[in-house]
């Protein structure tokens, strides 16, 4: 719960947004309070304020009290709010302040808004989605509690250690099911869901199915809202999903025998979608059915049916609630190829604290890949001290950091926001800003901007859409999940199916560009050259 010190009359009645940045906006657009990025600092071995000698405040600032003594990091910061913080305006005060979040031993910063911190008791705090998640199993997070503090204690060697052994744990199945287990959560009764299942994404495909849905019916459980349904993924590769869903297309003969069309049905939709794409494409631009132009060449003998392929089995109640560990038995084992990969997904952005030197790796195909990481412990490695001292300043994508030119360079909207109110930001000449050639600047790039940014935006895009895998497609037309590299350039249009430039609102693409997305075979390569 936030509440906006600023506020002094009763708005009970009024409309906020919260943002994802916490941000508060009220019905009329306006900023009513800001949650900004914080700073780590490293304590200095001198204090200029001490208790000899210690900071008076004129409290000015929106924390500090005039009179009041303070001393070594407390004093720089209530002085810095003092000079900078308190400024008075017209029309009012400045409503800005800095304080102090809390003090730490170490920190290991991963990439934007993604870090651990330990803390003088020992606790560990995890910000960001690298390496926290609400559905992060229990295995991984186990691992990351217990291990994680050796980065932040600089123990680079013992880590990778602790590292190889928890791999080859996963590998000889060591793991107690009870921690490997995925937990699914009953939101919506077995009935709503096989309704649910008859419905159609906005790609006009079936919806995917969940496991713990799909394991409850199959066994019959009789599930409440708020339950939960542990089960483990026993298919025998990375790629294999819990429950897939396989849909075969049948007619039926003149005799009443139902006679399978799945692969003929492939290659004359396909067919047709390249010799006649005007006749295959509905009103609306989206490609009729597979099944809706099965319906139209066989007749009405024409029928689908789907098959349910289980590659998860349900965990059941006594071995989750057990204090005992429980392990694979000679009766099944769990996916270990898929589970490592879960794992190592988790420990890769720790591994930002490491030297490139031994960080990554070009392989035979000329690609960089993770030169620590590994899937069996067969191919466990090993490095010197000196090879695993932490480092900082190296991350994995420009992005993740940024330069300190970066850091005290003006961002535009912060130019645009001066603009917009027709005002000089403060202490502007005090740094040695010149704000006239900052704005002529600004004026400047945004007329180019407007000529060229749309043609690279679009080329990024066209990029995306060309490196898409059969998997993400997929995923997309099972479960409408848009990969995030293309969701960093637009927006999707629910009502018109279209992607939106997030940054000069003007459709790039559509939503088809990924579901007719087409793959060309080695062979079909081969035949195409020859």
């Amino acid at each position: 719960m936030m509440e906006s010190k600023l506020l002094e009359k009763d708005y009970s009645d009024y409309v906020y947004d919260i943002s994802l940045d916490s941000t508060i906006i009220n019905a009329n657009g306006l900023n009513v309070i800001s949650n900004t990025d914080g700073f780590n600092f490293e304590l200095p071995d001198k204090y200029r304020y001490t208790d000899e000698h210690p900071y008076i405040s004129n409290g000015k600032g929106e924390h500090t009290v005039e009179g009041k003594k303070y001393t070594k990091t407390e004093a720089d910061v209530a002085e810095f709010e003092d000079l900078y913080l308190g400024v008075e305006y017209e029309g009012g005060s400045n409503h800005m302040g800095l304080d102090i979040d809390e003090y730490i031993d170490s920190s290991l910063n991963l990439s934007r808004k993604n870090y651990l911190d330990l803390f003088p008791d020992g606790s560990l705090k995890f910000v960001g989605n690298s390496i926290k998640s609400k559905k992060i199993p229990l295995y991984i997070e186990k691992f990351l509690n217990e291990k994680c503090v050796l980065l932040l204690e600089g123990k680079g060697k013992e880590f990778l250690e602790a590292y190889y052994d928890y791999i080859e744990k996963i590998y000889n199945l060591q793991i107690p099911l009870k921690e490997i287990a995925t937990v699914g959560k009953i939101k919506t009764s077995i009935d709503t869901y096989k309704n649910s299942c008859n419905e159609l994404t906005a790609a006009g495909s079936k919806k995917a199915r969940q496991a713990w849905y799909e394991l409850a019916i199959k066994h019959g459980l009789n599930v409440n809202m708020g339950d939960s349904i542990y089960y483990i993924n026993t298919g025998k590769k990375k790629g294999d999903s819990d429950v897939k869903r396989v849909t075969d297309y049948y007619i039926t003969d003149k005799s009443g025998e139902e006679v399978k069309v799945t692969k003929e049905l492939e290659k004359l939709y396909t067919k047709a979608k390249k010799e006649r794409p005007d006749e295959m494409k509905k009103k609306d631009g989206k490609w009729i059915s597979k099944y809706d132009f099965g319906k139209s060449h066989y007749g009405s003998s024409f029928h689908d049916k789907d098959t349910l392929i289980f590659n998860c089995i349900l965990l059941s109640n006594d071995i989750v609630e057990d204090d005992d560990d429980h392990f694979c038995d000679d009766t099944f084992e769990y996916n270990v190829e898929k589970y490592v990969e879960m794992f190592n997904k988790k420990i890769k952005p720790l591994l930002v604290c490491f030297s490139r030197d031994i960080r990554t790796r070009i392989n035979e195909k000329g690609k960089e890949v993770s030169n620590i990481l590994i899937n069996n412990p067969k191919d466990r490695k090993q490095f010197t001290d000196n090879e695993c001292e932490l480092v900082s300043g190296e991350p994995y994508n420009p992005t993740d950091q940024d330069t300190y030119e970066q850091l005290m360079t003006m961002e535009d909207k912060e130019i645009k926001f001066w603009l917009s109110v027709n005002k000089t930001p403060p202490y502007i000449n005090e740094i040695g800003m010149n704000w006239d050639e900052i704005v002529a600047d600004y004026k400047e790039r945004m007329k180019q901007l407007e000529k060229e940014e749309i043609q690279l935006e679009l080329s990024l895009y066209n990029n995306a859409i060309d490196s898409l895998t059969r998997d993400e497609v997929d995923e997309f037309i099972e479960e409408g999940v848009i990969p995030d590299r293309i969701l960093a350039i637009v927006d999707e249009d629910v009502n018109s199916n279209n992607f939106i430039s997030r940054k000069y609102n003007i459709v790039l693409g559509n939503i088809f560009d990924i579901i007719d997305h087409e793959f060309v075979t080695k062979e079909e390569e081969t035949a195409e050259e020859g």
